[in-house]
């Protein structure tokens, strides 16, 4: 993996470190190494697990590089800035889609894309000292595409003040709003992290796969549908081996 995206791999879970300083923006080349690492965890049979974190304690991720941005406006390249947001939404779909499940441990700010980072994925976790923006209007420059996500995850309302305002919500209003599960003291960040990674590694990865699969797919139909294709996640469920094994190993005990 390049210098700016560094990648540790134990066999279950593989940790991505964001290590583009000064503020790990989500560059053209930023997003192709995401993408390209995603891809790979996705060919695996054994990895269960992702966690996003920063080599910066101060910024998670501060969104597209304004200099990248700028360099296309200079040009007039139109399609190069309709390109970047592609690269973008599909980097986004990439882990909504993923069989694996997506953690962020946030240390610092994560405001712009980088919020749109965060709110994609399926677990959250950060410091106390961690704040949350769509800080682009300060700048005149609408967060429009982070907001997708940010609003599958908190209230409207919740989202435009994070747009208008262009100021961040602290920790505990992030926990608050649904925009992150837990915050902790720094210091125990990392092993909530570690505890939280093992609970998920206990389970199989094909049913870890078909319940994210169920959760977000379910969310998005009206309540009847939702039923009824949750009752198949059931049953489908009910066929895998290791699910008979463990309702066995379940009446064994009783």
């Amino acid at each position: 993996m390049t210098d700016i995206l560094v990648s540790k791999d134990d066999g279950q879970v593989v940790t991505l470190t964001l290590n583009d300083a000064p503020a790990n923006c989500l560059t053209m080349e930023m997003m192709s190494a995401i993408k390209m690492e995603i891809d790979r965890v996705n060919q695996s049979k054994d990895h269960k697990l992702v966690i996003f974190e920063s080599s910066n304690e101060k910024i998670f991720c501060s969104g597209h590089s304004f200099n990248e941005v700028q360099e296309m406006i200079k040009n007039n390249d139109k399609k190069s800035q309709e390109l970047l947001f592609a690269e973008c939404s599909e980097m986004l779909m990439k882990i909504r889609t993923s069989p694996k499940i997506f953690v962020a441990k946030v240390r610092g700010i994560a405001t712009a894309g980088g919020l749109g980072l965060v709110s994609i994925m399926d677990c959250v976790f950060s410091s106390k000292s961690a704040r949350f923006a769509l800080g682009g209007i300060n700048f005149n420059f609408g967060c429009h595409q982070p907001s997708v996500s940010v609003a599958r995850a908190i209230s409207s309302k919740n989202v435009m003040e994070l747009l208008v305002s262009g100021q961040p919500l602290n920790a505990h209003r992030a926990q608050e709003a649904g925009l992150i599960n837990e915050y902790l003291e720094d210091d125990k960040l990392d092993k909530r992290v570690e505890l939280f990674s093992q609970q998920v590694c206990d389970h199989t990865p094909e049913v870890l796969a078909l319940t994210k699969e169920t959760l977000y797919k379910q969310s998005a139909m009206k309540i009847s549908d939702a039923y009824d294709f949750a009752s198949k996640a059931m049953v489908e469920n009910l066929q895998m081996p290791e699910t008979k094994k463990g309702i066995d190993t379940f009446l064994n005990k009783t």
